[in-house]
């Protein structure tokens, strides 16, 4: 069952919708567990910088934000974010600690309405689509849920999940490029120390290390309510390692799909909700929120447009 929601739910602006059609080649990786999103800019800083590296001008909005308080007055000022639960978490995260400005990005820039690179070819969504997507999934990140996060790269959206659903809660997130899944975990470590007030753990060492243990024969990492788990989340025994006989209340997909995953449906229990950009690769898609009633049954609701890249098949990174 395919409709759409009420204007009044939640929808991106147009603006960025039409932006997000006129993403640049330096910003479209061919495939990815992230997100995407732009929108405009207009400073002559921002404009040199995107020049000087051959991007489009269409980049990014809101380029006076120069703290995270400013970037979330901006996106409730524009409707995107509703709720006080989404907002309060958006405030308490903050989105520069999950970029990585040594790309030659202004440390400033993170605060724009602008995906930014963050490696490996891959990109962290705009902080328009993740203020969309909390909204879609709050009413399921109570509490006590278990989350999945798929494609969770900068390890941004996992940590504003992690807040939601608390320490009783747990969010599982699955990532295929072992450099991404270090990189969050540093990023998320620091995160969690700040909140819960502990000594900062490390990967590498120091009060608490991080070091990865084996669920269903993968790495997996566990800092505070969040689990990183290395690998494509459309192979079985990742999904295997992930699910570890559990279901989930709710799951993020960082990327698009033609439809929604069979194996990740299966892993939302009656009630959940999943959300995911559904469409071709190649065009526009539909930010699609997925619910699985309590008798099984699956119902598609169309949101907004938007132009993310393909989440990669399984086996992908196989050597041919």
């Amino acid at each position: 069952m395919l409709s759409k929601l009420p204007s009044c739910v939640c929808a991106l602006p147009r603006a960025l919708s039409h932006a997000l059609a006129s993403t640049s080649a330096a910003h479209s990786p061919t495939s990815s567990g992230l997100g995407g999103g732009v929108a405009q800019h207009t400073s002559p800083a921002w404009r040199g910088w995107v020049q000087a590296r051959g991007l489009s001008a269409a980049q990014a909005i809101n380029y006076a934000n120069d703290s995270n308080q400013k970037l979330v007055d901006s996106l409730k000022a524009q409707g995107l974010l509703k709720s006080e639960r989404c907002e309060a978490v958006m405030r308490q995260i903050d989105r520069r600690d999950f970029t990585t400005t040594h790309l030659g990005i202004p440390a400033h820039v993170s605060y724009s309405d602008s995906q930014l690179p963050i490696g490996q070819g891959q990109s962290i969504s705009a902080p328009s689509l993740h203020a969309t997507c909390l909204e879609l999934l709050e009413s399921h990140a109570r509490p006590g849920a278990l989350a999945l996060d798929v494609g969770s790269g900068s390890g941004y959206f996992t940590a504003c999940l992690s807040l939601m659903v608390g320490a009783e809660g747990r969010v599982v997130a699955v990532e295929r490029y072992q450099r991404l899944l270090e990189q969050s975990g540093f990023a998320l470590a620091r995160s969690v120390a700040t909140r819960v007030g502990t000594a900062e753990p490390s990967l590498t060492g120091g009060h608490a290390p991080l070091r990865p243990e084996l669920q269903a024969g993968r790495p997996l990492v566990r800092i505070h309510n969040i689990e990183l788990l290395l690998g494509n989340a459309l192979e079985e025994p990742v999904l295997a390692a992930a699910a570890a006989g559990r279901q989930f209340d709710l799951v993020h997909v960082g990327a698009a799909v033609r439809q929604p995953p069979p194996e990740l449906l299966a892993l939302l229990r009656p009630g959940g909700r999943m959300v995911v950009a559904v469409g071709p690769p190649a065009a526009m898609q539909s930010l699609a929120v997925v619910d699985k009633g309590q008798d099984g049954a699956i119902t598609r609701t169309a949101v907004c447009d938007v132009r993310l890249p393909p989440l990669a098949q399984p086996f992908a990174d196989r050597p041919l």
